[in-house]
């Protein structure tokens, strides 16, 4: 992990209300009931304060109303542990305003997929292949509060790195003009601010096997899904396991030039007969 200062949204605003109360961390902790250890964790962004731990740090510091709700609804979002969610049941579009949130309330967002185009930068015809056995209006939900998400590309104080695998690109969603287009909107993302963009080519050697893609909210969360649920994961632990496997799949890929070479390639191969 980086040793600079965290700059999420959450762990920024502890500090920052530490030093409004002019308090030390020895007697912040002490005057919440905590450790001094949890409370530097909380501030270095290593950990997830409980709401009851929360509650008690925005009392000692006397934090307004808004700072109070706002924070509470970091906390929230990232405390849901193990939350289930299935594509086409009612309660998918929810769950990616979760996602949007958790994401507006984060730095630096990393996201590895082998098999598909991740959700931040699919277009409205590929999320719709995507959606197509869901209902109409389950549908029409999940892609409009996806395509919400996608407005935090490219803005200040956001980061993205988004890295796909060759097969992601291969699997073609709909027909051969959708993944064209799908694939030209990627190589018009790899020119947006704060944003990049990295491409394993097939037939790289690797001796790495992710067994699924995963988002990584600033090295603190991890948000995991499957066929059948949908995972957010805080323990350290399970965050390092990720952090480390995304340093290898970093290293894989091509960025930059290198990476539009190849989006290229597999974009014309769409338009060849």
């Amino acid at each position: 992990m980086s040793t600079s200062e965290p700059s999420d949204e959450l762990s920024r605003t502890l500090r920052d209300l530490r030093a409004a109360a002019a308090m030390s961390s020895t007697a912040a902790a002490q005057a919440a009931g905590i450790g001094q250890a949890a409370l530097s964790r909380y501030e270095n962004g290593r950990f997830v304060p409980t709401a009851d731990r929360l509650a008690a740090l925005l009392d000692v510091y006397r934090a307004p109303d808004a700072v109070r709700s706002r924070m509470t609804g970091i906390v929230g979002n990232l405390r849901a542990e193990n939350r289930r969610v299935v594509v086409h049941r009612k309660n998918a579009p929810a769950f990616q305003r979760r996602i949007r949130d958790i994401e507006a309330a984060s730095t630096h967002v990393t996201t590895f997929q082998p098999t598909m185009i991740p959700g931040i930068l699919q277009t409205p015809a590929y999320m719709r292949v995507l959606t197509s056995s869901v209902d109409e209006t389950i549908a029409d939900g999940l892609i409009a509060a996806r395509t919400e998400r996608q407005q935090l590309l490219g803005t200040t104080g956001h980061r993205f790195t988004l890295i796909l695998s060759a097969g992601a690109l291969l699997w073609c969603a709909g027909s051969p003009e959708t993944m064209a287009a799908q694939i030209d909107h990627i190589i018009d993302a790899t020119h947006l601010a704060g944003t990049r963009i990295g491409i394993i080519p097939a037939r790289r050697p690797m001796t790495t096997f992710p067994l699924h893609g995963f988002d990584l909210y600033d090295q603190r969360a991890v948000i995991v899904g499957t066929l059948a649920n949908t995972a957010i994961l805080i323990d350290p632990d399970d965050v390092r396991l990720h952090v480390d496997l995304l340093a290898k799949l970093t290293a894989a890929a091509d960025f930059d030039d290198a990476a539009r070479r190849t989006l290229t390639d597999l974009r014309d191969s769409y338009a060849t007969p």
